[in-house]
């Protein structure tokens, strides 16, 4: 017989037995869920690159270590069109460090080219100068070329910099140059043939007389504009009469002898592993700017750069110019490189001859264009007036 009460009760019944019974499923796969870890997030594009290439294995082998890459702790720290730079990190024995991956990408051309030929060619020679490089992995078919190498903390960031502190780099910069002095490159010439810039090249050449006759252009639009005739009306005479004679100003710098060359000494591009400690043992990086050019140039790259941004130390640049050019000198000696001139008067005629060449170009074109503050200019124009009349220009 049909109990239509009894249907109903029985019903409710078993929803609500069934609603009951739900929950505590759900209950104990939330808290077997909480138990379990989380899942990992997909491989990004380096980590699926560093399986592809068999990285683990390959620079384990150059560490004489087995490593792991940590996927989830990798950091860029720079990119621009042309490269990008990556912190990623491994384990090594028991620990993690870190390793800096480069990549450039296509196409790769001029000073990326140079930068990377660096990496490939020139550590047989000057491996106790850069990072330990444990990888390079070409392109193929015009793509991106990958570099893994050392890292190596950068000076930047380890102390506040002063004049003092260039005692410090002068040793490894003056062996920098030693070992790549004029014929001592020449058993090496064929590795750097195709791709290192020469500075007395023809192609060297024909860029300074292109700079040069830019400079003139610019000298003119810079006095057609108010703010910067004003500030260059003193000296126009001066310049116009000085870059007449150039592009090339004082013989004797190629007569000390060209070497690579670094061309960026700031100390983003300086690396040490203990800058407090007693020894320094400095790596330089980034070597897009590296060319076979006098020497001296290296010394403007180092100092005069230094003294013409930091103003503060200003009152102090002859003394500590003149103390620094001497110790260079003095490291070239113990290397077997006697310079004929004074090595004071070397480095007045290599700060002259480069702001002549490019920083004076360089301040002139952003302050015509406003691209950026020509804030240099009065500094670089007094050196040329000043130094250029002692060295006879």
């Amino acid at each position: 017989m049909h109990d239509p009460e009894g249907y109903r009760n029985g019903r409710t019944e078993g929803y609500q037995k069934g609603r009951e019974e739900g929950f505590r499923k759900g209950l104990q796969a939330a808290r077997d869920a909480r138990s379990l870890p989380p899942a990992a997030p997909p491989l990004g594009e380096i980590s699926l690159r560093w399986r592809e290439l068999g990285c683990a294995e390959r620079i384990g082998a150059c560490m004489g270590s087995r490593i792991v890459l940590r996927d989830h702790e990798m950091a860029c720290l720079k990119e621009t069109i042309n490269s990008a730079v990556w912190q990623l990190a491994i384990e090594r024995d028991g620990r993690t460090e870190p390793l800096i991956l480069k990549i450039f990408k296509a196409p790769i051309t001029g000073s990326d080219l140079v930068e990377l030929s660096m990496y490939r060619y020139a550590t047989p020679l000057l491996g106790e100068l850069m990072p330990e490089i444990y990888l390079v992995e070409m392109p193929s078919e015009g793509g991106e070329a990958w570099v893994f190498m050392e890292y190596v903390p950068q000076l930047k960031g380890q102390l506040i910099f002063t004049p003092d502190h260039f005692e410090r780099i002068v040793p490894p910069l003056a062996r920098l140059h030693a070992l790549t002095h004029n014929e001592r490159l020449a058993p090496y010439r064929q590795q750097f043939a195709e791709w290192l810039p020469i500075y007395t090249s023809e192609q060297g050449i024909a860029d300074r007389k292109r700079v040069n006759e830019e400079m003139l252009v610019y000298l003119d639009q810079a006095m057609e504009q108010p703010a910067l005739a004003e500030r260059l009306k003193a000296d126009e005479a001066m310049l116009r009469k000085v870059l007449a004679k150039g592009p090339d100003y004082f013989p004797e710098l190629l007569g000390a002898g060209l070497s690579i060359t670094h061309n960026d000494l700031q100390t983003p591009n300086i690396g040490c592993y203990d800058a407090a400690g007693a020894e320094w043992r400095i790596k330089l990086l980034d070597w897009e700017g590296a060319r076979f050019a006098p020497c001296w140039f290296d010394l403007f790259n180092l100092i005069g750069v230094f003294f013409a941004y930091r103003r503060d130390w200003r009152k102090d640049e002859e003394v500590v110019s003149e103390r620094i050019s001497r110790l260079y000198a003095s490291e070239m000696e113990r290397h077997g490189i006697l310079f004929k001139e004074d090595p004071v008067r070397l480095y007045k005629m290599a700060y002259v001859q480069r702001v002549l060449e490019r920083s004076l170009h360089l301040q002139l074109q952003w302050g015509v264009h406003g691209t950026k503050p020509a804030r240099l200019l009065e500094n670089y124009v007094d050196k040329i007036r000043t130094w250029g009349r002692e060295l006879g220009l």
